[in-house]
């Protein structure tokens, strides 16, 4: 098993292979863009599951363009073009599954046997919601890497974030299969309606707009908007809302972030033990708990790298 390969990236983009096992490479990539419009068409080198862990993206591939945040979980295919945007500053930060044709094929097939036909192209799907599972697993794997943990520990995390990751898209796309029976073009603008309001809940996730406001701004009812985005994004607008700050909090705290009220007000919540609430209700584990447990080492992030040399194959 080799554990830390280094693949030096000019800015803004940086990628560090953190872990290579099993036919899966896991990638820390993080992005350092300033608001950036639509770029060029661009194949993706190879297949991959991507896990946000902080800021936002727009992707646009096969005519269906997705605003990307710590909620969602991305699929490629090796080869296929996708374009993409940063419609807000700040970049984003991701964790890359890269995964070998013959592991992909098999997660599918456990979820979709009809699906895993094609080799080339393995995920038919694009993306799902992010399961507070698959977010758990994500960033236990962030701290077994940080610890130098046995290879066992690490191999184990991996197929299970990977598995469920596949796991939940399918079970975010069987919603949304049954509730759909309008045309492709009233499907259309639902979609956008959604995307619109994604960039509006990430923009201002501090101070939110009512949800009247947020229908204004978009033509429509709020009680259009409001049944439109549960229908659609499989999860309900308020809902959404609650999993993306819980997940901002998550990077904050695995930063090492102290002042936890203050993380609190900056975040949207009304105060510390509404933060505290809101947050164990999602992890599982206090605030406090869940950065003990998962905060990077004080020397710096680089450290999660060099500990993750002394794991031996």
């Amino acid at each position: 098993m080799n554990v830390r390969s280094t693949t030096e990236a000019p800015k803004p983009q940086m990628r560090e292979t953190l872990l290579d096992s099993l036919g899966v490479s896991v990638v820390d990539f993080r992005c350092r863009a300033h608001v950036e419009p639509l770029g060029p068409e661009e194949p993706n080198p190879a297949h991959g599951i991507v896990l946000v862990r902080k800021g936002i993206f727009r992707r646009e591939q096969q005519g269906e363009t997705l605003v990307a945040d710590a909620n969602h979980v991305l699929f490629f295919n090796a080869g296929e073009p996708y374009r993409y945007s940063h419609p807000l500053p700040g970049g984003d930060e991701c964790t890359i599954l890269v995964v070998d044709g013959q592991r992909a094929l098999e997660l599918v097939r456990r979820h979709a046997p009809r699906d895993a036909e094609r080799p080339e192209t393995p995920f038919f799907l694009g993306h799902g919601l992010a399961s507070p599972r698959a977010a758990r697993l994500h960033y236990e794997l962030l701290a077994l890497v940080r610890r130098a943990a046995v290879k066992l520990a690490l191999e184990d995390v991996v197929a299970e974030l990977a598995d469920e990751a596949v796991g939940a898209a399918y079970r975010t796309r069987a919603v949304r299969v049954k509730r759909e029976s309008a045309s492709a073009s009233a499907g259309r603008r639902r979609r956008d309606l959604v995307e619109a309001a994604k960039l509006v809940v990430n923009e201002r996730l501090e101070s939110l707009p009512s949800l009247g406001e947020l229908a204004r701004a978009f033509g429509c009812s709020p009680f259009h908007l409001s049944r439109t985005f549960h229908r659609t994004a499989g999860l309900s607008l308020r809902a959404y809302v609650g999993r993306l700050r819980a997940r901002r909090a998550a990077d904050r705290l695995a930063g090492g972030v102290r002042d936890l009220t203050e993380l609190a007000l900056e975040l949207g919540y009304a105060d510390h033990s509404h933060f505290t609430n809101a947050f164990r209700q999602e992890w599982g584990v206090p605030p406090s708990r869940f950065r003990d447990s998962h905060r990077a080492p004080a020397a710096g992030p680089r450290n999660i790298l060099q500990a993750s040399r002394r794991v031996e194959s």
